[in-house]
């Protein structure tokens, strides 16, 4: 899979990670929704999001920023097999209700069905992450079933999931 150096997304843009992104990163990991909803170490700390930009690289993950370089969230493939991908993704806080993540999303799931060569994408948020649930079907992701247990929470527990789909129409 060719992973460019940019996607372009409306007035935003996904680009690939840099080193000097770590710090944003950091700032926007300590967000509590981030750290409930996603899979991110808490307490997270610098070395965290030093390691996640420098592991990022080779990957298709993408930080999304406006014509500048503040960081105003992360979309990318997770899990790719085959010919199928999860996404996986956050939007800062800072950069919320501004159509962040519905312009990445959209522009993420372009870029993979049409030009990366995948034929589906996942997208799994636990079943009380409305806020995820609500952005995948603005993106285009379909409702397919539950995952009952699917999801470790930090405590232990597990908690169900909804699996959203999206396939290439052509």
């Amino acid at each position: 899979m060719h992973i460019p150096a940019e996607i372009p997304a409306g007035r935003y843009r996904l680009r690939r990670w840099r080193p000097s992104d770590a710090e944003q990163v950091h700032q926007a990991c300590q967000d509590p929704e981030i750290q409930r909803w996603t899979t991110v170490p808490v307490p997270y700390t610098e070395a965290h999001a030093e390691g996640f930009v420098a592991g990022a690289d080779g990957s298709p993950l993408f930080a999304v920023t406006a014509h500048g370089d503040d960081v105003l969230g992360s979309f990318g493939l997770i899990a790719v097999e085959d010919d199928r991908a999860e996404v996986g993704c956050w939007v800062a806080p800072w950069a919320r209700r501004l159509g962040v993540g519905e312009a990445a999303g959209r522009a993420l799931a372009g870029w993979a069905l049409d030009d990366a060569g995948l034929t589906g994408l996942e997208w799994i948020a636990d079943v009380a992450n409305g806020a995820s649930l609500r952005l995948a079907e603005r993106i285009g992701f379909t409702p397919a079933r539950m995952l009952p247990g699917h999801l470790e929470n930090r405590d232990g527990t597990f908690s169900d999931a909804v699996l959203a789909v999206m396939r290439e129409t052509r």
